[in-house]
Formats: structure tokens, C-alpha cells, sequence
């Protein structure tokens, strides 16, 4: 049985990275391997940890800033690269401990040689899995080039090692990436890679039960809400402020009497006054406090669950309640990203039976819609508006609130619009689809189902 580590800044959260780890760890071992996990943060759950793998780690942070930001701390850019070295040295002695230890066969590297934040981790990986002669899989979700804080790095010594390292070449790496976009970008760059798209457990569904059924209660919810789900982090690529627009248009007269039946169809009474529930980190604080300049402009409901949610339940000094809980008590999930590599909470409210508002980004486009999923278009057009945030074409906004609105107050509609959708997923989309898919990818580099990897030479 072969002995597979997986490798990443952080685990056992609630980013998407962290999500997707945990499902191709279960497919990993549906297929017969033992994974074992390596991150500079654990999180919610086990694993070897390495500090200086993390993006918070100090050190970590003050090589970021001078090599993408400002170049303020260091006299030369040889101290800034002797800096790395050191780290990066660092780094490697644990990365080889951790593959002496768990006796590890295959490394997977998650998004850190495609994301350029840890300079040092990216040379340690590449180091450890060439000195090793070990074979990895390079597991891309997103690439730096396609971030606007890592594009300008601050000298010679950062364009040399983006140039090389991101993402490293070699004959024993197999480069995955989560869609067709990013498979034809590094054809580009002479880098053959195979897609394998973000999926879900579709064998599981989110259950009411006694431990979330006050979730409405604690969080200022009344039975006459109408719940828009944002469960996105609050990052400005997120494109909030679109689902902010949103609500306030429901918010007007004409819309009153259709969420208003939607109150009704739940058992209850009153206006259908519509909420926007935000349940993810707030990870970009200066766009957190623009987005709640406009919420107060538009007069929108809005609650902050996010010290109230985690990736795991817990009920110790303070109730917490699970990422997934939430989705119980939404109405609409709103999904207006203006990027992403490819959509887990997408596929989420999907999988949670919810209707949902999306914004068209370009993955999207290429590798979702083409499947055939139903939901309420918010276009694929931005405008800037003066708030510095984005808008939505006033059109484009009253169509995608009409839409809402009559799916709302529509059961049957409503119904077959979230089965429709669940079913589709559930055939292109599952942990079963991902099963089939790793068992090829694996298999290319001598790791058979159950079976042991060759030796390393």
C-alpha cells in the first residue's frame, strides 16, 4: 500500500484549498493509500506540522512584503535571497523528516509551486522531492500570475525564481490544474497538466438537528427572512458588493409580496425582509470596511457569522457551529465572484439543494455552465462605481432580482431548478468522479490502486 503526503500552507480550514485537501485525501485512501498530511497550520485536524510553512509565520511574511510589495528591510538583494535560503533551508529539513518518518512515497504539493506568496517553501518542496528522487503530483488551484498582489515582484532576484519554480519542471512532477483555462496556460509555457475539477461527497447532505436548529435564533435571524448566503471568505475578488446590490433591490416594493410568499412556504409570517448572511473569514480588512460603507448606504440586512462558524462544529466556551449547518437555513446562495479557479461554493449550494445568483467569471463560463447548470445570471460585465467597489449594469441587477424573486416564490420552480442541478453534479461532479480521476493520475507515475510505488532511483 503506497504512502502518500500531502503538502500545503495550511490545512483543516475553511479556504478552499483546505476543502478540496480533505476530499482527495478520502478518495486517496477509497483507492487503497495511507495519506498523511504536512502543513505550517493544522487547523481542525491532524497533521505534521512545519511553522515556517505557513503564510503567517513571520519570517514568511517579511520576505512576501519585500519581494512583491515594498523592497524596505533588507540592505541588498543578496540579503533578501540569503534570507530565503536560510528559510527554504529550514523548511527542508522538516519536508525530509516528515518522508522519513510516515516513509512517504508521493508528495502532493498543493498550489505552492503555482502560487507565489512562500518563496522559501517553493524551493524547499522542489529540493526535498529533487534530492529525493521522489515523485509528486503539483496540484495548482490557482497561479500567480493571475493575482494582482504577486505580480509586480520588487527585483531581479523574484523574477528569476518565478521564472523557474512556478511551476517547476521535471519528468517525476505531474502538473494537475482544476480547469481547462489553466490547462491551456501552461501548454503555453510548455507544461503538459491534466484537469481534474473540484468535486464534492455527494453520499452526504447537510441534516437539521438538534445542534443547529437555534442557528436562525443566535444569529438575529427572524422566521420572516429571506436568507441570501454569501459563504465566500470577504475578499475583494469575491465581488460582495454585487450580492449587497442584490439585496437591496429585493428590498424594494415591487419584490415584497414574492418573498413574502416565500415566508409562507416556510410556515411563517412576515415581509420576506431579505438578509445577507456572511459566514467565512474576513481576510481583506480594508475591503471589509468599503463593503460596509455600501451596506449602509443601501440600507441592507447583513449578519456577520464568521466568529460563529468553523470548519468544525464545537460547543466548549462558545457554540460553533459547521461551515456546512449553514446552508440549512439559506434561501438563495448568492455567488458573485469576479474570479476563481474554479467554484467550490458553487458546486456547495449545489450539493445543498439551494438556488443560486452567480456572476459569470471566466471559469465559470468554461468549465461550469458548459455542464448545464440552471441559476440566476448576474452577467459577466462589471462596472467601477464611484465607491471604488464594483456594480452590476442596472439592468443586469433588476433582471437578476426579478429572477430571485419570481424562483422564490415559486415551489415548483424552486424545486426543479435545485434537483435539476443536483443531479448534473452528482453525475460529473462527485467524490466517485474524483476516485476515477486520481486513479489515473496516480497510476501514470507507478502508484497502482493498493499497490506499492516502485523504488526510487
Amino acid at each position: 500500500m503506497s504512502r502518500i503526503g500531502i503538502c500545503h500552507f495550511r490545512v483543516g480550514e475553511t479556504d478552499g484549498v483546505s476543502l478540496e485537501i480533505d476530499k482527495w485525501r478520502a478518495a486517496l485512501e477509497a483507492l487503497g493509500h495511507t495519506v498523511y498530511l504536512c502543513a505550517g497550520r493544522a487547523g481542525g485536524t491532524e497533521a505534521f506540522v512545519i511553522p515556517e510553512l505557513s503564510l503567517d509565520h513571520p519570517e514568511v511574511e517579511k520576505i512576501r512584503k519585500n519581494a512583491f510589495h515594498s523592497f524596505s528591510d533588507y540592505p541588498s538583494e543578496g540579503e533578501l535571497h540569503a534570507h530565503i535560503e536560510a528559510l527554504a533551508a529550514k523548511i527542508e529539513r522538516g519536508l525530509r523528516h516528515f518522508v522519513e518518518v510516515y516513509d512517504i512515497d508521493l508528495l502532493v504539493v498543493e498550489n505552492i509551486w503555482s502560487l507565489s506568496p512562500h518563496l522559501p517553501a517553493t524551493l524547499a518542496l522542489w529540493r526535498t522531492v529533487r534530492a529525493l528522487r521522489l515523485p509528486a503530483i503539483a496540484h495548482h488551484h490557482d497561479f500567480y500570475w493571475e493575482k494582482e498582489d504577486y505580480r509586480g515582484p520588487t527585483c531581479p532576484l523574484v523574477r528569476r525564481l518565478l521564472r523557474e519554480y512556478y511551476p517547476p519542471q521535471d519528468p517525476r512532477i505531474v502538473h494537475v490544474v482544476i480547469n481547462r483555462l489553466a490547462q491551456k496556460e501552461l501548454a503555453r509555457r510548455g507544461i503538459p497538466a491534466v484537469v481534474v475539477p473540484n468535486v464534492l461527497d455527494f453520499s452526504t447532505a447537510p441534516q437539521l438537528d438538534e445542534f443547529n436548529q437555534d442557528f436562525r435564533d443566535r444569529l438575529g435571524l427572524s422566521p420572516g427572512d429571506v436568507v441570501l448566503l454569501q459563504a465566500t471568505r470577504v475578499v475583494r475578488r469575491k465581488g460582495i458588493e454585487l450580492a449587497v446590490d442584490l439585496a437591496a433591490e429585493l428590498a424594494r416594493p415591487a419584490f415584497q409580496g414574492a418573498l413574502a410568499r416565500r415566508v409562507r412556504e416556510h410556515g411563517a409570517t412576515g415581509p420576506g425582509r431579505p438578509v445577507l448572511l456572511l459566514t467565512n473569514l474576513v481576510e481583506d480588512q480594508p475591503y471589509w470596511e468599503q463593503l460596509q460603507e455600501r451596506i449602509a448606504r443601501q440600507g441592507v440586512e447583513v449578519r456577520l457569522a464568521t466568529g460563529q462558524v468553523a470548519f468544525r462544529r464545537a460547543d466548549k466556551d462558545q457554540k460553533i457551529y459547521s461551515f456546512w449547518d449553514t446552508y440549512l437555513f439559506a434561501d438563495l446562495m448568492t455567488y458573485p465572484s469576479l474570479q476563481e479557479g474554479w467554484g467550490n461554493q458553487f458546486l456547495e449550494g449545489v450539493w445543498a439543494k439551494l438556488p443560486i445568483a452567480s456572476f459569470e467569471y471566466p471559469v465559470f463560463k468554461t468549465d461550469i455552465a458548459p455542464l448545464g447548470f440552471k441559476y440566476v445570471s448576474l452577467g459577466d460585465v462589471v462596472e467601477r462605481a464611484p465607491d471604488g467597489l464594483w456594480r452590476l449594469p442596472p439592468g443586469v441587477l433588476r433582471r437578476a432580482a426579478r429572477q430571485t424573486a419570481d424562483l422564490l416564490s415559486s415551489p415548483s420552480r424552486y424545486r426543479e431548478m435545485v434537483e435539476h442541478n443536483y443531479q448534473l453534479a452528482k453525475q460529473h461532479l462527485s467524490l466517485a468522479k474524483l476516485e476515477e480521476l486520481l486513479a489515473g493520475v496516480v497510476g501514470r507515475i507507478g502508484v497502482p490502486q493498493g499497490g506499492v510505488i516502485a523504488k526510487r532511483s
